[in-house]
This record gives C-alpha cells, sequence and structure tokens, in this order.
C-alpha cells in the first residue's frame, strides 16, 4: 500500500445543493483532512467506477470519460471544471496507463490505485494525513465506494428539503419550482436511501454504523449546533481543532447557509401549499423506512401530516 493510500478518507455526498460544499470545506479546515476542491465524480457518478465494477460500462468506456468530461469541462455558467486542476496531464496520463494495465487483474485494487493517484496529490501538497472529498453521489453509491475503499468514513449532508428545493430551482438544469423541487429532492433522497441500504442478515445498512453519519444542515448552522459540530469530529476520529472552530464560528451560520430561504420566494398561499407538500412528502419517507426521515421530521417537528 503507497503512503497515500494510507490516508484517512472521508467521503461527504447528498441530494445536491444539501450542503456538500459547506461541509466539506469545514472539514477540510481541520488540520487532519485537506478538501479536494471540486466534486471529482469519476469515483461515484453515473459511467464512474460503480458502473465499470459491475459491467455496465467497457474499460474503454471509462476511460473515454475520464480524459475528456472528467479531465476538462465547461458548466452551463462558463466556468471550467475538471481534474485538470488538480494534477498535471503528464501525471495524469501516467495515472490512467497503469490503471488500464493493471485493471484486468485485479478491478477493485486498480480502482483504488487510480483514486489516489489523482486525488491524494491534494492532501500532500497540504500535508496532511486525511482527505475528504465531496461528489454528491458519493452517498448513492455508498455500497460500491465501501467494496474499494473499507476503511473510508461516508457522511450524507442533509438539508430541509424545502430549501434545497428552492436552491435547485432556481438553476438552469432544476425543476421549474419549489414544489416540483421538493419531489426533485424526494426521489434522490430514496435513491440515496437505496445506496446504504443493506440487503443480507437482516443489517439495516450495509456500511457499517461507525462509517456512516447524518449530518442535517439546519442543525449544524442553527439549533443543537454545538452537539452536531462536536458529533462530526467524534465521527471522524480527530479531535476539535481551532482553525476550524474558526471556520464554523464565521463561516458556518444560518444567514451563510440561507436557512428557511424558501420562504422569501413565494406567496403566502404559496407557503402554505409547499408546507403541505413538505409535510405530506416526509411522512411517505418515514412509511418507507427512509433513513433521512428522522432527523428531517425531529427538524419540522409535530406528527405527520395525514
Amino acid at each position: 500500500m503507497s503512503a497515500a493510500e494510507g490516508r484517512d478518507l472521508v467521503f461527504v455526498g447528498g441530494t445536491g445543493r444539501s450542503g456538500t460544499h459547506a461541509l466539506a470545506r469545514l472539514i477540510g479546515c481541520h488540520r487532519h483532512f485537506a478538501d479536494v476542491p471540486i466534486e471529482a465524480r469519476f469515483h461515484c457518478n453515473k459511467r464512474g467506477m460503480p458502473d465499470l465494477l459491475e459491467g455496465r460500462i467497457t474499460l474503454r468506456a471509462y476511460l473515454e470519460k475520464l480524459r475528456g468530461f472528467w479531465w476538462h469541462r465547461v458548466r452551463v455558467d462558463g466556468q471550467p471544471r475538471g481534474l485538470y486542476n488538480l494534477l498535471t496531464r503528464r501525471d495524469f496520463d501516467a495515472a490512467l496507463g497503469a490503471f488500464e494495465a493493471g485493471y484486468g487483474d485485479d478491478p477493485i485494487r486498480s480502482c483504488r490505485t487510480l483514486f489516489w493517484a489523482l486525488l491524494g496529490p491534494t492532501a500532500e501538497r497540504q500535508g496532511k494525513p486525511g482527505l475528504v472529498e465531496m461528489s454528491s453521489h458519493n452517498v448513492r453509491e455508498a455500497q460500491a465506494l465501501g467494496r474499494i475503499f473499507p476503511e473510508a468514513r461516508i457522511i450524507h449532508a442533509l438539508r430541509d428539503g424545502r430549501d434545497s428545493a428552492a436552491s435547485v430551482s432556481g438553476k438552469t438544469w432544476g425543476p421549474g419550482s419549489v414544489l416540483s423541487g421538493i419531489d426533485w429532492w424526494a426521489e434522490r433522497l430514496r435513491a440515496i436511501d437505496a445506496g446504504v441500504r443493506g440487503e443480507e442478515d437482516g443489517a439495516p445498512y450495509a456500511i457499517a454504523a461507525e462509517r456512516f453519519h447524518v449530518v442535517l444542515l439546519d442543525e449544524l448552522v442553527a439549533g443543537g449546533r454545538e452537539q452536531a459540530y462536536a458529533d462530526l469530529w467524534s465521527f471522524l476520529g480527530v479531535e476539535q481543532d481551532e482553525q476550524a472552530r474558526a471556520h464554523f464560528d464565521q463561516q458556518m451560520t444560518a444567514e451563510a447557509a440561507h436557512l428557511g430561504r424558501w420562504r422569501s420566494q413565494l406567496s403566502r398561499a404559496t407557503q402554505a401549499l409547499v408546507m403541505r407538500r413538505y409535510e405530506r412528502t416526509i411522512s411517505a419517507l418515514e412509511r418507507e423506512g427512509n433513513h433521512a426521515a428522522p432527523p428531517l421530521r425531529a427538524a419540522l417537528g409535530g406528527t405527520a401530516a395525514p
């Protein structure tokens, strides 16, 4: 095992617009963890490592997407994104060449080695022993990531669905309204739950409890914030430090998180419709046994809607 592969590893994911970036930045302020500054995606998104390992795509197709879309892409707002931000093309090509040569003999090992070859230098440059990565699909692909990285900790960044819906409905690629945004958010929670839920021996989760943690953004920035903050570091197995605490105090606030933003965008009549839709959605998630339902219900308060 290389020095890079021996690092502590944390994956943060969620529905999108759920606080994944904010949470990863907080963890990356700690002296123990370096945060990858982009969503790397090649290890968890569609046509990524899970699809490759399950035979849904070929090795050639995977490498084509790595060398193209995941190396360099331009968002709809004109901003470039991709792995080119993290390493030179020479190092990138060398890593992919080694991966291609070894994949047939040991697919899991090769995926693991590729991940660390591409992202490990981020931690090395910062001189930190741990790494945190924030692609939103991380939790959805928790079972696959658990096979490749059995030592990794996985955090589900969760947010009030009304605020997630309000945020995503303002995007060119998102739903057209907060009401439809709640449905968008709920379907992604269902996909995430399927990604973490175990199917053998009656175990509720495929990922061991000590490796899986839910962080509700609303608690972290408002009510219950001190307990949520302490619980985070306890889960990660490190002591709190001053730099992370300063970031938490100054940046992780209800104002910065736009808590309750959904109300500011809507009339009173539409707010009532959204509230009703949201209560019914939480109730449906409870009936389905979704792991995200209990903290969402506790944050909402009250009893289930009929």
